[in-house]
Order: C-alpha cells, then structure tokens, then sequence
C-alpha cells in the first residue's frame, strides 16, 4: 500500500486519525460555513485515496522541481502525497480555518514545515506565483467558484500543469494532454490532465 511504501506518509494518516477522531467533517464544515459568504455546495466533503493521488502525480510527472498546489485543500492529503512522494514544495489553499491548523500542526509535528504549507485563503484570490502543478477536485464545487477560477487561468505561465477531478475544464489556454477513470472516497470519477499554453494571435505587418 501507498501509505506505507512513501517514507512518513503513514504518520500523517494516524495523526490524521487522532486529530478529527473526534470531530464529525459534515457537522465542522457546517459550523464553518455559517461564517464564509459561499454557497453550501462549496464545502461538500470528500478525501482523494492516497492510490489515487499517487497514480495522479506520477500521470502529471510531479517532480522535487515542482512547486504543486491543491485549491480546496480540505484535510491536505494530496498535499502531504505531494511532498513526501514528489519530495517537491506543497501548498494547500483552503477557506475553512480548522483544516489549515490542524494540517499546519502535522507538518509541524512531522518537521516538514520549510516544505509543506496551509493557507486559509480564497482560491479565486491567492497567490499563485511560481506554481506549475495545480490540483482541484471540482467534484465538491458549486459552477461558480469553477467559472471564476478558470478566468485565472490567463495569469499563468506556459507550461504550467492543472489537473482537474470530476470536471472537464474549457479554456482556449487550456490543453488537454491526458485523462483517466480514478477512484475517490464519493465514487469513481474523471480526472483531466491539462497544459497551459496561452493562444498567441499573429498579425501580419504589411510595409511601404
């Protein structure tokens, strides 16, 4: 098994498990919710099996190079997979501030800090410098939140890889290279592996 072939990864699961022993995920994000302006369909729950996460990253070829990031974090386990796989820089970017603290304090308790980071941010709005490997599971998604994030798409550099679950993304700066039939904690889902390569437009001077 994955969990325990990725050096540390099983100490995340059973601090995982004895952080949220305790804590129903439907009733937390529920308690949450109420203080975040976004509809309910936002913040559904749903985990990616570290199987599936594994076979994710290698199909998008994730290296130590990469700076990769999940928007929607939730419990950070494609992030934790990331960086103790991968051995790359790991950012998970998620509005409800109890996922980031308790995710935060693993990273801590495990000394992967300087590697791995959770940010209580807006994915429509944070940062996404330097990123070339992004990660969504739009299964959990309202349409709006993935309409916006899409307009975020011209502000990245080409070569930039996004992979997104459960929803086929069009965008003229998006290519498809690759797509499978994997499965997640709800279900079997889609998962679509794109490249961004912006349209150039060329225009054809004409001279006296």
């Amino acid at each position: 098994p994955v969990l325990f072939k990725v050096k540390k990864l099983w100490k995340v699961e059973l601090l995982m498990w004895l952080y949220y022993l305790f804590r129903l995920p439907g009733f937390d994000i529920w308690l949450q919710r109420r203080l975040i302006d976004r509809p309910a369909d936002d913040f559904r729950f749903g985990d990616t099996p570290y199987q599936t996460g594994l076979k994710i990253l290698q199909k998008a070829k994730v290296t130590e190079n990469d700076l990769f990031i999940d928007l929607g974090s939730g419990r950070g386990k494609m992030v934790f997979l990331a960086a103790l796989a991968c051995h790359c820089q790991a950012v998970g970017i998620e509005l409800l501030p109890s996922y980031n603290i308790l995710c935060n304090r693993i990273a801590n308790n495990l000394h992967l800090e300087d590697q791995v980071q959770f940010i209580n941010d807006d994915f429509l709005e944070c940062d996404l410098t330097g990123v070339s490997v992004i990660f969504t599971a739009c299964t959990t998604w309202s349409r709006m939140p993935h309409d916006l994030l899409l307009d975020r798409v011209e502000e990245l550099p080409d070569g930039v890889r996004w992979i997104s679950a459960g929803q086929e993304q069009r965008h003229p700066d998006l290519n498809l290279v690759g797509a499978d039939t994997l499965l997640f904690s709800w279900g079997y889902e889609d998962v679509w592996f794109y490249e961004v390569k912006h349209q150039t437009s060329s225009t054809t001077a004409s001279s006296d």
